[in-house]
């Protein structure tokens, strides 16, 4: 599962803008199933992020972990990796494009990886890793006891615990490991999530969109000079802020239609991070979220995954069938 906080807009949102009706696939006028407001993401949203935002050669872009967190987490799978039977048959929750089973085969080429992932992820032409699009890790289409291991990274958080618990007691053989890295509410990634979605959402408020709409040039400079002090650090204000900058004397009708156009645009971004922003958990949270897991598994452990200035990346939910 990756990081929303890297979701960004095409190109063209902040460019040239053409005549007629955007046609971005961001745009949910052009994917009626995507069609939400700061809703719960679905299946569709998740989609168009992987579909329009994949990076093919550099899949591991996708998951951006600021700071030394990247070597801690890489070091984390590694130490799981090396625990595992040889060959061994892993079900990878939230998979997306297949990250984190990348990472397990390069670190141990025999073991065989099962992603699941409820939008259409990208295929996958790899040895040994194989991707599953449409599946709820809440219904996994797979026999009793077909897993040796189970792991999520940023991935299981998002779905239904209970359900997703008694599906992992089903498929995962006796006494078979897993470990699960949750969202941290007090991690570098959530907070960056945090500012970005308050950020953006500000620029689309309505005393923004009522100064833009109006050309008011003053009033416009107003707004922004507030946005600059309340979001100081999160580069997107700027960049949508110069866009609307630039087009503040276009016609009234163009106005319009380039606001409803970034709106639209943006829209799956505040959304994703949103739902981010939802599934961290906190202590008491986890504690929580955990019930279900403690039923369905023999042994759950949990600890926190840090940086090395000890700030937290993850929770690392572990344990045994």
């Amino acid at each position: 599962m990756p990081d929303p906080v890297r979701l960004m807009v095409t190109p063209n949102i902040v460019g040239r803008q053409p005549a007629g009706r955007a046609t971005s696939s961001l745009n949910p006028v052009a994917n009626p199933k995507a069609k939400l407001r700061y809703g719960a993401a679905g299946p569709s949203y998740w989609t168009t992020f992987w579909r329009d935002f994949s990076v093919d050669d550099r899949p591991l872009e996708r998951c951006h972990i600021p700071g030394d967190g990247q070597q801690a987490v890489d070091g984390h799978w590694a130490h799981f990796a090396d625990g595992l039977a040889s060959e061994g048959q892993v079900i990878d929750l939230g998979c997306g494009a297949g990250i984190l089973g990348r990472v397990l085969l390069k670190h141990r080429r025999d073991l065989r990886v099962a992603g699941v992932d409820f939008a259409q992820v990208p295929a996958i032409v790899m040895a040994n890793l194989t991707i599953h699009p449409w599946v709820s890790m809440d219904d996994l289409p797979f026999g009793d006891a077909s897993f040796d291991a189970a792991v999520s990274l940023f991935g299981i958080e998002y779905g239904q615990i209970d359900q997703t618990a008694r599906e992992l007691a089903r498929v995962l053989k006796p006494g078979a490991p897993f470990s699960f890295l949750i969202h941290h509410h007090q991690s570098e990634i959530v907070r960056e999530g945090a500012m970005r979605q308050r950020g953006l959402r500000d620029l689309l408020s309505g005393r923004m969109r009522a100064a833009f709409l109006a050309g008011a040039a003053e009033r416009f400079e107003e707004q922004y000079r507030r946005l600059e002090t309340e979001f100081p650090k999160e580069p997107s204000v700027k960049m949508f802020s110069d866009h609307f900058r630039r087009n503040l004397t276009r016609s009234q009708g163009e106005r319009h239609e380039l606001w409803q156009k970034l709106a639209d645009a943006l829209d799956p971004e505040i959304t994703l991070t949103l739902q981010m922003e939802k599934c961290a958990k906190s202590a008491e949270h986890l504690g929580i979220w955990l019930v279900p897991l403690l039923s369905a598994m023999r042994a759950v452990r949990v600890s926190v995954l840090r940086r090395a200035s000890g700030e937290p990346i993850a929770w690392d939910v572990s344990g045994v069938r």
